[in-house]
């Protein structure tokens, strides 16, 4: 019998509404732990019941909450995802600019402000690390790297975009640095996004013992291809990127 991992239902609600109790989730470990939460009726995985980049904000509470995705940058098309307290990835052809606020939502919907001081791209890789200003607060997910052992074909993702709208879509071919998704044709229609101009950067995660762990950053569309972050070359690279940024 396959061991079942706890996974909360978090509350994203504002303070003059009733706080919901956490709901547990069972989600059964093996090849496809995901399809566990994902309800098999087909309910579009949006991500906000309304979304105001500098202010207050609400999650919307559907199966998507049961997932931390507040450490994404949404405000702009220029995608940020957070691997450190204070720094960030990027799509290298899509970077945000420095003028422009990346503001994070904790998961009661309360925004961070910060800026992107500095920016390293990875030599042959459609990837920028970005420091910020300023460190963000355990409240906003740090994500790890998606395990080197789970990212094979067949396994489920967690497909983010510029709509703010999570997908379902299963890895389709790894290669080295590089990986490609295809859609999954077990799972509702409802849950496939064809990637466009504007997704570029927006992150896909594998769910690793309940965590989101960072999989991919858009390169391209359809169901989507980029920079494979389980591979360990990609990961010293982008850590010798921050050690520079530090500097």
């Amino acid at each position: 019998m396959k061991r079942v991992l706890p996974v909360l239902l978090a509350a994203s609600v504002f303070s003059c509404n009733p706080v919901p109790q956490p709901v547990p989730v069972n989600v059964a470990s093996g090849s496809h732990p995901e399809r566990a939460i994902v309800p098999g009726k087909g309910v579009k995985g949006e991500l906000f019941t309304f979304y105001l980049a500098n202010g207050k904000s609400r999650w919307k509470w559907n199966w998507t909450s049961q997932l931390d995705f507040t450490g994404v940058s949404w405000n702009d098309d220029r995608t940020a995802t957070l691997i450190t307290p204070g720094h960030v990835v990027m799509a290298a052809h899509f970077v945000r600019p420095g003028n422009v606020a990346v503001w994070f939502h904790d998961k009661n919907g309360k925004p961070y402000e910060r800026y992107i001081t500095r920016v390293q791209r990875l030599k042959g890789l459609d990837v920028a690390v970005g420091k910020l200003n300023l460190s963000l607060p355990p409240e906003v997910k740090v994500y790890r790297f998606a395990s080197e052992a789970r990212a094979v074909p067949g396994r489920t993702v967690f497909v983010t975009d510029k709509t703010r709208v999570v997908s379902v879509h299963r890895i389709d071919h790894v290669f080295g640095r590089g990986i490609r998704f295809a859609f999954d044709p077990e799972v509702p229609n409802l849950y496939r996004r064809n990637l466009i101009a504007g997704d570029s950067g927006n992150p896909s995660f594998l769910l690793e013992n309940g965590e989101l762990r960072l999989l991919e950053t858009h390169t391209s569309g359809g169901p989507g291809a980029g920079p494979n972050y389980s591979n360990p070359e990609v990961q010293a690279a982008i850590r010798e990127a921050i050690a520079e940024l530090d500097r």
